[in-house]
């Protein structure tokens, strides 16, 4: 009789452990899509990180709404940097030193030292896209800014108008019952032949910061918002740039998002070019179905290039990884989150996109990057960083292995059960 307690403690005490080893797999939150991969939490509670970034030990540095936080290998974390009201959303780490945008300033930290420099102190942060990007090549920062506007038109007496990187003549398009111009204030009409001079640093652009040299230059313009960036394996910088909207004094109707590899001295198109195409051709209507008027009359380039993926969305993709080495899915082939579906697709060297992880609909997804053998991926709302690797065939590996383990637990004790219970029948 004791020994049949005994056992019947066994299953109950299984079975709430099969059931709290399920839920706890269920809370990740995230669903694997096809097959090879597994996923865990590599750090949870950080609910404030909209991005991050690794040193050479493995230590992970989360930028955030009140400053930058450190995550030992050895399990602590501390702020190295707490201000209120900080915002940082782009960080990245070069030789002992942490970059990263605060504002209308480009940082350097000096983690050894604990010493803040200021390398720029002007970029433009107002309007519509104002939270800068930022990626490092050896010696090099590239800084995206996006633009102010969605179409290069303020839409009210609050709203910021666009500083061109470049100069650039309009055609005297006006919009608005007040009649607005591009790159003006609302209710400043422009003319045909009127001359809009460079702003250094200018909106929709992207900057070149050399750490060497402590200078600053305009790499590439007409970039309308760089929603995530990194570099394949040849080194061309490739990005996500989200297309115009239909909103605002000069709505967008039939545009999507895309991506594009980045070059220097090269004009993208914004504000009257979209994916390569002109605002005017078939593509694309205002929201009444016409035409859309063109702002400029002489274009700093004829032909700006088309983009190398162009996206069935728009205001719909962010957060670009690329498989340099062939390390989780094909060689070159890139990662990206859809916020609207929270999902993030694997893009291949063909075009072909394929769901790869499906997250529920509290996630908020800020930051994707690759490092060494993982996918690691920031989900902001829930505070995790997940990590992903290429798992190798077996049953045991992430949440699957809670699953398998919680069942063989159980079936373990019912087959006790049963042989106990046969033995008394004997």
């Amino acid at each position: 009789m004791r020994g049949t307690k005994i056992i019947i403690g066994i299953i109950i005490l299984s079975i709430l452990g099969g059931a709290l080893l399920f839920t706890n797999a269920m809370r990740v939150n995230v669903s694997l899509i096809g097959s090879g991969l597994g996923t865990e939490i590599k750090v949870k509670g950080i609910k404030e990180a909209n991005c991050f970034t690794f040193d050479e030990n493995k230590n992970i540095y989360f930028g955030s709404d009140n400053g930058i936080e450190l995550y030992r290998t050895d399990g602590k974390s501390e702020y190295i940097i707490k201000e209120n009201n900080i915002n940082i959303n782009s960080i990245g780490y070069e030789d002992g030193k942490l970059y990263y945008v605060e504002g209308s300033k480009l940082i350097a930290y000096d983690i050894e030292n604990k010493i803040k420099s200021e390398l720029i102190n002007n970029l433009p942060d107002k309007g519509d896209y104002n939270k800068c990007k930022l990626i490092i090549c050896k010696d090099d920062i590239y800084i995206s800014i996006g633009a102010a506007t969605n179409s290069g038109m303020v839409s009210g007496i609050e709203a910021v108008p666009d500083m061109s990187p470049i100069d650039v003549t309009l055609k005297g398009s006006n919009y608005g019952e007040e009649p607005t111009g591009a790159f003006s204030k609302y209710g400043v009409k422009t003319k045909n032949g009127q001359v809009i001079k460079k702003n250094f640093p200018g909106n929709a652009s992207v900057l070149k910061y050399d750490i060497k040299n402590k200078k600053a230059e305009l790499f590439a313009s007409g970039i309308r918002n760089i929603e995530g960036w990194d570099y394949n394996s040849e080194g061309s910088l490739m990005a996500i740039v989200g297309g115009m909207e239909d909103r605002g004094l000069r709505p967008i109707q039939g545009d999507t998002d895309y991506i594009y590899e980045l070059k220097k001295d090269i004009w993208y198109g914004w504000p009257d070019f979209s994916g390569g195409d002109p605002l005017d051709s078939a593509k694309f209507t205002d929201d009444k179905g016409k035409a859309v008027k063109l702002l400029l009359s002489k274009w700093p380039m004829v032909n700006p290039p088309a983009p190398v993926y162009v996206y069935k969305d728009v205001g719909a993709i962010s957060s670009l990884a690329i498989d340099k080495d062939g390390i989780i899915k094909e060689k070159d082939s890139s990662f990206f989150y859809d916020k609207k579906e929270q999902v993030i697709y694997n893009l291949d060297k063909n075009g072909l996109i394929n769901k790869v992880f499906k997250f529920k609909n509290s996630a908020q997804i800020k930051d994707i990057k690759l490092i060494d053998k993982s996918l690691y991926i920031l989900d902001k709302n829930n505070g995790i960083l997940y990590e992903a690797r290429k798992q190798q065939k077996s049953l045991i590996s992430g949440s699957n292995g809670l699953l398998f383990f919680s069942l063989c637990v159980i079936i373990l004790a019912m087959g006790i059960i049963i042989v106990k219970f046969s033995i008394k029948k004997k």
